[in-house]
Order: C-alpha cells, then sequence, then structure tokens
C-alpha cells in the first residue's frame, strides 16, 4: 500500500517533482519465513527477552528492566530489518489523462440539416467562436465546441487532469498539451481522412496510455465506423481496462436531405401536336410525406411559370423508394429540342446536381398514310373518312364496298376498290378495317393484311372495328384471325338487341399511360374527358382474349358473364408491326356537343401511335444503356434495351434477353420485360452484383451486325458517405457499456461536470532506497548496543 510522501520530506530525499506531481512511497522486504512462523518468533522473542528481564538482578527497578528489554527488542528489530532486506520503494505520481478524439474524416465535412431554431443558435456560436459560419458542418461545429470561450470546455477537462489529442484518421497524437496550442492547431487543419477509425482510434490511444491509464476517453465524431475494429468492440475493449468513453455526437439522426430524378424516358422523335410522355423515378431521403413540383421545360428558359411546360406535384414516400413520375406535353412545333425534367430544390439539400434529367427530342412533321375501308357507309366510317381527309398530317384513300363504281371517279380520296397489287398495300402506314365483307375483298387480300403487318422490321399497323354484320365473326378462320384479340368466334357474342341504356369508355391503367389514350393535357384533365365523353350503346362481347392482348379501355360498368368489365379498346404486337381492335363502331357518338375535338384527337393520336416507327429509319438497331456506369456494391443495376425503330422489337413481353459477364465469374442471363405502353422499350434488373467490372450484351433476339452492349463497374461504397446521418444510438450504447456519457453540440457543456475526478496516480518508479545497508541503521544498531551496555553497568547488571 503507498502512502503520500510529505513536501518536505521530498525535499530531503532530493526527490524532484513538477507542477501537479507527487510522490508515493511503500516498504518492500524479501523475509524469508511465512508469515505465521514471522509472528510466532517475534512473540516468542517478546516473551523470552522481557521475561528474561524482569527476572534478572532486583538491583534494578522494574521499569529501568523494562526499558533494557525495550532497547534489546530493538536490536533484534534492526538484525530483522537487515536479514529481510528492507527497501523504501518510490513511485512519482501525476494527474491522470483524458484523451480527447477527434474525427477528421472527409464525413465531417458533411452540411446536416437542423430544425430552424436550433440552426440559428449553432450560427451564432460559431460566429462569437470565430469560426466560418456559412456552413454548419459537423467540423464547423467540432471547431466551435473546443475554441469557444478561449477553449472553456478543454480548460474544463484539463481541470485535475492532463490533456491528450489524438486524430481518428491515422491516430496520431498531437504535438501541443496547452489549451491555446490544441485550438489553435485544430483551427489550421481540415478534414481530409478517407474512413473513420472509431474502434482502432479509441484502442491505440488506450495501448498509447497504457502506463497511465486515462480517466475517460472523450470523443467528438458523428459515431459512423466505416473501417477496423467496431465500436462496440472498443467499448468492451475499454470497459475491461476501466475507462468511460465520453460521446459529443456531432450532426444529425435524420438522414441527409437529398431529391434524385433518375431513369427518364421519352422518345427521340415524335410527332407534332402529339401528347409526348416524359416518364422518370423520383427518390428522396429525408423528405418523407412532403410535397413537391416536377417541372418540364425548355433547357436554357428559365424556370418561369410561363415557361414551365408540365408539372405534377408529387406527395413523397419513404426514403430511397423511387417514385415513378409522368409529364405530359404536345409540342406545337417543328424541331429538335432539349428538355428538361427537374424538380425544385428543398431547403436542407446539400446536393442539387441530381435535382434534373435532360434529353434531347426531335419534333417532325410526316405524312401518314392511311387506309380506310368498310362495307356499308355507318356513321362510324362517315365521320371518321370526313375528319381523316380534313387532317393536314393524314393522307386518305378510302374503300366503301358498297358504294357505286362512279363514286370513286367523283372523290379523289375514294378508291374503287382494296388494292389488288401487295406493294400498293404495303405503301400504306395505317389500315383501318372496319365492317368489311371479306368476300368482296382480292383473293390475296387477306394474305396481304397479314403480311403488311408481320413485315420483318417493317411492319404496318392495322386498326379493326367490329361491326353487326362481318367483324370479326367472319374474319375468324382467315389469315387475319390469328390477328385478332380474342380466343375462340365461340366466345365472341353480338348484342340480341340495341342497349336502352348507355354505357360509358373507361380507360385502364395502361390506357392512361398510352399516348394516344391522352385526351387532355394532363392525366387529371383527361380522365376528366373520359369520364364526360358521350355513352355509347353497342358493344361487341369478349369472354376471353388471348395471352399479350392490352387492354386500353373497358366498360366503366361490370357487365361480362365473370361480372367483369369488357373490354372496349386493344391492343398487340403481331410481329414488328400493331394491331388495334375497336369492339365497338360508335365512337362517332363522342362527337356529342363536341364536335370533333376529342373524336379527333383520339383517332389521330391513336393512328400516329400505330405508326410512330415511321419516324426512325428503318432498319435500325437497339441501344443497351444502364443508368449509371457505377454502382456502389449493394446496388441493382437497371438495364434498359431501347429498338431505334420499335417494329424490330419481339412481340413478347419478355422477348429480349441481355448477357451479363464478368471475368472469373458465371455469366449471368437477365430476362427484360417490356416497359409499360412502350412497344420498343424493355428493362430489366440485375440484383446487387458483386464488386467487379461487367460486360453485358444483347443476346436475344439476334440483330444485325454486332451485338449492342454495355459496360458498368460495381466499387466498394464509399465508406465516408455510404451512411452519412449520426449514429447517436451506437455512440449511446458504447458510453451505457463503459459507464460513460453522450451528448449533443446543444448539451456539450455537462461533459465538464460528469467527467471523474482527478486523482493521483503512479506515472513513473524512482530508484528506491535500501534501508537494511544504510550507515545511519548501523549507527542505531551500535548505538543501541553500546547504550544497553552501558544501562546494564551502571546498575551492575553485568
Amino acid at each position: 500500500m503507498f502512502h503520500t510522501v510529505p513536501n518536505w520530506l521530498e525535499r530531503l530525499l532530493g526527490i524532484p517533482a513538477e507542477a501537479g506531481e507527487g510522490t508515493v512511497w511503500n516498504l518492500e522486504y524479501a523475509w524469508p519465513w511465512p508469515p505465521w512462523v514471522t509472528l510466532l518468533f517475534a512473540a516468542v522473542a517478546v516473551i523470552f527477552v522481557v521475561g528474561l528481564y524482569l527476572h534478572e538482578s532486583r538491583t534494578a527497578g522494574r521499569v529501568y528492566r523494562l526499558s533494557l528489554a525495550t532497547v534489546r527488542l530493538t536490536i533484534l528489530g534492526l538484525i530483522a530489518l537487515m536479514i529481510a532486506q528492507m527497501t523504501l520503494s518510490l513511485k512519482r505520481t501525476g494527474l491522470p489523462y483524458v484523451a480527447v478524439l477527434l474525427d477528421d474524416s472527409q464525413s465531417m465535412t458533411v452540411v446536416d440539416h437542423y430544425p430552424d431554431k436550433l440552426k440559428r443558435v449553432m450560427e451564432n456560436r460559431l460566429k462569437t467562436s470565430g469560426v466560418d459560419a456559412s456552413e454548419l458542418s459537423r467540423w464547423n461545429l467540432a471547431q466551435t465546441l473546443l475554441a469557444e470561450r478561449e477553449g472553456r470546455l478543454l480548460r474544463g477537462a484539463a481541470d485535475g487532469h492532463k490533456l491528450r489529442l489524438y486524430y481518428l484518421t491515422d491516430g496520431r497524437a498531437s504535438q501541443r498539451s496547452d489549451v491555446p496550442g490544441i485550438v489553435e492547431e485544430i483551427g489550421r487543419l481540415e478534414p481530409k481522412g478517407e474512413s473513420t477509425r472509431l474502434g482502432a482510434g479509441i484502442r491505440s490511444a488506450l495501448d498509447d496510455l497504457r502506463g497511465a491509464t486515462p480517466a475517460a476517453v472523450v470523443l467528438l465524431t458523428d459515431g459512423v465506423n466505416t473501417a477496423g475494429p467496431t465500436l462496440a468492440d472498443a467499448a468492451e475493449y475499454a470497459r475491461r481496462r476501466g475507462v468511460p468513453l465520453y460521446f459529443i455526437g456531432l450532426g444529425s439522426e435524420r438522414p441527409v436531405r437529398d431529391l434524385k430524378l433518375t431513369d427518364l424516358l421519352v422518345d427521340d422523335v415524335v410527332f407534332v401536336d402529339d401528347i409526348v410522355n416524359f416518364e422518370c423515378k423520383l427518390s428522396a431521403s429525408g423528405f418523407e410525406g412532403q410535397k413537391v413540383v416536377v417541372t418540364l421545360r425548355e433547357k436554357g428558359k428559365k424556370a418561369t411559370p410561363e415557361n414551365v411546360l408540365a408539372r405534377v406535384e408529387v406527395t413523397l414516400g419513404p426514403d430511397a423508394e423511387p417514385r415513378p413520375i409522368r409529364l405530359q406535353y404536345r409540342p406545337t412545333k417543328v424541331g429538335q429540342y432539349e428538355y428538361v425534367v427537374e424538380v425544385e430544390p428543398q431547403e436542407g439539400e446539400s446536393m442539387t446536381e441530381n435535382n434534373r434529367q435532360s434529353r434531347i427530342v426531335q419534333v417532325r412533321k410526316e405524312k401518314i398514310r392511311v387506309l380506310l375501308v368498310q362495307a356499308y357507309p355507318n356513321f362510324e366510317f362517315r365521320y371518321l373518312r370526313n375528319m381523316l381527309e380534313r387532317d393536314e398530317t393524314i393522307a386518305l384513300h378510302s374503300v366503301l364496298q358498297d358504294a357505286d363504281p362512279e363514286h370513286a371517279e367523283q372523290d379523289s380520296a375514294s378508291l374503287r376498290a382494296f388494292p389488288s397489287r401487295r406493294d400498293d398495300l404495303f405503301a400504306y402506314d395505317v389500315v383501318i378495317l372496319g365492317d368489311v365483307n371479306p368476300a368482296l375483298l382480292p383473293p390475296t387480300a387477306l394474305k396481304d393484311l397479314a403480311d403488311f403487318v408481320d413485315q420483318p422490321a417493317k411492319g404496318g399497323a392495322l386498326a379493326m372495328i367490329a361491326g353487326p354484320s362481318f367483324m370479326p365473326a367472319a374474319f375468324y378462320d382467315t389469315p387475319l384471325g390469328p390477328l385478332l384479340p380474342m380466343k375462340s368466334a365461340d366466345r365472341v357474342r353480338y348484342p340480341a338487341k340495341s342497349i336502352a341504356e348507355g354505357f360509358r369508355v373507361q380507360p385502364t391503367d395502361l390506357g392512361l399511360a398510352t399516348p394516344a389514350m391522352q385526351l387532355g393535357d394532363t392525366p387529371e384533365e383527361t380522365l376528366q374527358i373520359w369520364k364526360d365523353l358521350a355513352p355509347l350503346y353497342w358493344l361487341l362481347e369478349m369472354s376471353e382474349l388471348k395471352p399479350g392482348v392490352r387492354v386500353l379501355a373497358e366498360r366503366s360498368a361490370p357487365s361480362g358473364a365473370n361480372g367483369r368489365r369488357l373490354p372496349v379498346i386493344c391492343l398487340q404486337y403481331v410481329g414488328a408491326g400493331k394491331v388495334l381492335f375497336h369492339a365497338t363502331d360508335e365512337t362517332w357518338r363522342w362527337r356529342y356537343r363536341t364536335g370533333d375535338v376529342y373524336f379527333a384527337r383520339y383517332w389521330v393520336q391513336m393512328i400516329r401511335y400505330l405508326c410512330r416507327s415511321k419516324l426512325t429509319d428503318a432498319g435500325g438497331s437497339a441501344l443497351l444503356a444502364t443508368d449509371r456506369r457505377e454502382y456502389a456494391q449493394g446496388d441493382s443495376v437497371r438495364l434498359r434495351v431501347r429498338f431505334a425503330d420499335e417494329r424490330q422489337a419481339p412481340v413478347e413481353d419478355d422477348g429480349v434477353t441481355v448477357v451479363v459477364e464478368q471475368p472469373g465469374r458465371k455469366t449471368q442471363r437477365i430476362t427484360m420485360h417490356r416497359a409499360s405502353g412502350a412497344r420498343g422499350v424493355f428493362e430489366g434488373v440485375v440484383e446487387r452484383p458483386a464488386v467487379g467490372s461487367y460486360h453485358a450484351w444483347i443476346a436475344a433476339p439476334a440483330l444485325e451486325g454486332r451485338s449492342p452492349a454495355a459496360d458498368f463497374s460495381v466499387i466498394p461504397p464509399p465508406g465516408e458517405f455510404a451512411r452519412v446521418q449520426m449514429d447517436a444510438g451506437e455512440m449511446r450504447q458504447a458510453a451505457k457499456t463503459t459507464g460513460g456519457r453522450f451528448y449533443t453540440f446543444e448539451t456539450a457543456d455537462r461533459l465538464v461536470g460528469d467527467l471523474p475526478p482527478g486523482r493521483q496516480v503512479p506515472i513513473e518508479s524512482l530508484p528506491p532506497l535500501p534501508l537494511w545497508n544504510r550507515w545511519s541503521v548501523l549507527a542505531l544498531f551500535l548505538a543501541l548496543l553500546v547504550a544497553e551496555w552501558v544501562l546494564r553497568k551502571l546498575r551492575g547488571m553485568v
């Protein structure tokens, strides 16, 4: 057990001591006997010596004889001291250390978002402490805590302790130990560390102070460990060493606020006055439940209200959950334009570069060659023919089977008969086949029509309109049978009588995503227009459709055999072409009280949609692309295949296969699926590929020339920025494990009062002082011997 050496004794023994230091002593010896033998010997010696002197000559009094016994026992004690080689052990003591670990990694440059009230308080504290208050970065907050009020926090920690500052990046210790020096040093530094080694930093500091276990370790950090031992491991190590950990958490527990637009999809070439869909995905972090506005504008024009071409308000979902966004715009001028889709920056966003995406779109005006064929002049034929003939973008020819031969001579748009030559038929872009009598068509007409749709790389578009006489029943067993949407003609039922009460046409979700079905300038307006259109009164009932048939619109109220809504407008891909089927011939009723406005808009847009591939160069190939070139480990890779000519796209929705290769690893085959409402676009996902470089190429369908390919790489996540929100939970648990505390920037002042008090701790062993062979001990021994002899002589006891 050590005892404090008084200051006067330190000076007497010549022990140097600096301010805050002291000395403690302890006796050490090498006694050969066990303690019980020593005690027994001491007791026997006392009894023997005292008893012997009490029975000595009576010439001396009793007290005199006991004094002589005491002298004799002292002599025996000195002999025992010399036998045991008694030594005085000395140790220098000093104030305990408080190790301060400062996180100087790159994550300390993050600027967090704080409530307005707290933000103002922080800015004021930064200003008064002389730190740059232009941004509330975590590093600036750390500098403020250590520098404000002339380093009050550090001075409080140094009261009764010694300070030792360490940097987490490389574990190095500061050369300065005085508070002004530490503050000055930190003010010159910048956080540049590429990783945060919290666990390694704590262990390194404790090992560095192994000879003088610190009273506490104080860490200024965001608590996110990105390399080396975990914070939990270091806390357990500190607990075994008996050192509490005190954390000052810097940053916010809330996710970093960010909005990001990705995967912008739009046709490269479109018709003038057509609805163009700009589709993208919006993901958010830290804005769940908030409403933001996504706008469309031309690049180079300011985002003022008059320059906004389209806008949509979106309610943001959970963090990192992408929300599909669709903006619709109807270009009115021919030309090449670069359009920008952007989401307005929100308060607290530190990076806004990913708030926008842009694409170049070519707007063209092309004449579409249309052939309209009908057996008799019903209202659908009359209104459709007149409307299409007036449209400047359409070159119309019509065939009316019941018309007189002279009718074609009086009307330049009318033909005497259906084109008999295959080349003449293939010169059209769209053929509209109404309630036509197949018996009055040329012998090869139906086969030519089927080939017209399925011609390689140049598929045409066919629109079929059901009627009460021929379509579709008379065509089911003809070459056009495979192009019909229903599985069996037996399942097709014609209404037995006219419907007394009309029904309305309701677009499906797929229909609302198809540009041709957009009757308004916004999705909301489009939906309302469809609800307000005049009712229809005749509908062909189709119970069972073929696989791959897309229902664009259906009857608004359930009326089928299975209590389901009956399809009204269907679309399917056949070979390289498109086939549209109308289960009613009463769309002309949509003209009620609106004229040709919506009737014409629907049909012109649908005709343009059916021959959209006309705008692209025939024979074009496909493009394989990824949404990014570089991915972090754990991310999924989105692949997209886009056919320059959508007629080259496979009919099957899963008809595209992409092979993903990585050297030294197993090859993956990714089945791509057709994007909603896009004939020539297929998408697929590679789920969380491993780190490395990858090469992807289109394996199916087989394309002429070199297969389109794309390269991408997966890299380890950027450790410092993979997760940037403060990990308060981990720091609280580490503090609890070691008996320490957790503080925030606002509560850091409490640290000084919570630190363990400064107690003197041994820091250095001084040279021992042997007591058994000192001249003073020998002189005392001889003096006691002489004194006993003289005292005995004086009383005649010799």
